[in-house]
């Protein structure tokens, strides 16, 4: 690997962390009341598009970051629909 493939590994890194303290604190609290579903909703059709497109162009840490940034997306997608108000 090349210097620039580390340096988007470490990107995919610490974006996708952006989304474990929220995630976290939905888990823990069980309340996401102040999350809206819109956003979350955006944020996951974001995150597939930049998925297919970083898969058809092969692009391993593109694929990693929104993979990693979907699954934080879908579990919060399931917080909002399932915790109690």
């Amino acid at each position: 690997m090349e210097w620039i493939d580390y340096l988007g590994l470490v990107g995919v890194v610490s974006g996708s962390l952006t989304f474990v303290p929220q995630v976290y604190k939905a888990w823990k609290s069980k309340s996401v009341g102040d999350l809206s579903i819109w956003m979350i909703l955006i944020l996951i059709t974001n995150v597939t598009i930049w998925l297919v497109y970083g898969i058809v162009r092969d692009d391993f840490p593109m694929i990693l970051a929104n993979a990693i940034i979907m699954v934080l997306s879908l579990l919060m997608l399931y917080f909002k629909l399932t915790f109690k108000k």
